[in-house]
């Protein structure tokens, strides 16, 4: 082959390259022309019907696209809207179960409570339900417990938490060393119950009256919190109530059995004590 048709054969194959590259360039001009009248004609479809609503055009292409934007923003705050409203259903219902699970717990310690000091029958059994109470239901972290000497009208120490019972002085109920704490503790005569006063007699958070009935057997001072609580909440002034009342029959029985001699049951004895 010569070099005249060598020249010639690789300008036929640019001159093919060129129509084939320009022939690919117009038909991708076409598409993209009928994709834009596509787009065009969609935008028109979904504009308002009305008498002002105008032909899409290339001045207001702009204003049309601003408005389907409008809507969408629209639409998008609507459904925050709606996640809002699930969103706070959600945490009522979570909140809910909170609650429910709290008075749960809360009737459980309670019912605990009750039961221990139910069962106990002796002095020692009593002052450890009140020790498990006051320490793992109420929070507190050092407390004393004292029992009262009707015949010297004094409290006591029996147990302690937080240090030795043996560095507790004993409190005077009635006379000239008795506060107005101890003169209205004595006075109060019935169990404690929220919104009563704390009888401070000192720094301590609250002397709580154990009582029977009307009877004040002992007195329990709680003096800190655990250092993980700050404070009583509802639940443990219901909690104080039921140590005072319960805690002081407690007591009282425990007394009563031991000063008791241990006899059988007999018949005549009993239909004597149900009739008197």
């Amino acid at each position: 082959m010569s070099a005249d048709d060598s020249r010639q054969s690789l300008q036929r194959k640019t001159d093919e390259f060129l129509r084939e590259f320009f022939e690919k360039g117009e038909m991708l001009v076409k598409e993209l022309i009928t994709e834009n009248d596509r787009l065009r004609s969609q935008l028109e479809s979904k504009a308002q019907p009305g008498p002002e609503a105008k032909p899409v055009t290339r001045d207001n292409m702009v204003d049309l696209l601003m408005l389907r934007i409008s809507a969408l923003e629209r639409e998008c705050d609507e459904i925050r809207r709606i996640a809002g409203n699930v969103e706070q259903e959600s945490g009522g219902y979570r909140s809910r179960l909170d609650s429910l699970e709290s008075e749960h717990y809360h009737l459980a310690s309670m019912f605990v409570a009750g039961s221990q000091f139910h069962s106990a029958t002796s002095f020692d059994e009593v002052l450890r339900t009140i020790t498990e109470i006051l320490l793992n239901f109420v929070g507190a972290g050092a407390f004393t417990v004292f029992l009262v000497d009707e015949e010297r009208q004094v409290l006591f120490p029996v147990a302690r938490e937080g240090g030795a019972v043996e560095e507790v002085a004993e409190i005077p109920l009635t006379g000239d060393e008795a506060g107005p704490a101890q003169a209205a503790i004595v006075a109060l005569g019935r169990p404690w119950k929220n919104g009563d006063p704390e009888f401070q007699i000192s720094a301590e958070l609250i002397n709580l009256p154990l009582v029977s009935g009307s009877r004040l057997v002992g007195v329990a001072r709680l003096e800190s919190f655990l250092a993980q609580k700050h404070g009583f909440a509802d639940n443990d002034h219901q909690l104080l109530g039921l140590i005072s009342e319960h805690a002081g029959i407690g007591i009282e029985n425990a007394w009563i059995r031991a000063h008791t001699k241990d006899v059988p049951l007999q018949r005549q004895a009993i239909e004597h004590l149900v009739g008197a």
